[in-house]
């Protein structure tokens, strides 16, 4: 999936992102300090972000708060993670 993949598809998420619904109510600009988040605009998805500075690692995210998440969560667990099943909605 290229970073320019949006991670919703006519209202359903896609398979393979990341979907963070949680995120709005999160204060996430402390967790953009406090992990020294890079967020910049992207040229073809609306944000990227990073906390390495690494053009090959930055998150893509449909507002800031995602992408900020996204970057952090790449950067403590990977790319991959495992999610429970009882905390996935079909």
């Amino acid at each position: 999936m290229t970073a320019a993949t949006p991670s919703v598809c006519q209202g359903k998420p896609v398979a393979g992102r990341l979907q963070l619904p949680f995120v709005q109510r999160l204060d996430f600009e402390r967790l953009i300090e406090k992990y020294a988040v890079w967020v910049v605009p992207g040229a073809y998805v609306a944000w990227l972000a990073d906390t390495r500075r690494d053009p090959f690692e930055r998150q893509p995210g449909e507002t800031r708060a995602i992408a900020a998440c996204r970057a952090i969560v790449a950067a403590k667990i990977g790319n991959t993670v495992s999610v429970p099943a009882e905390l996935i909605q079909l």
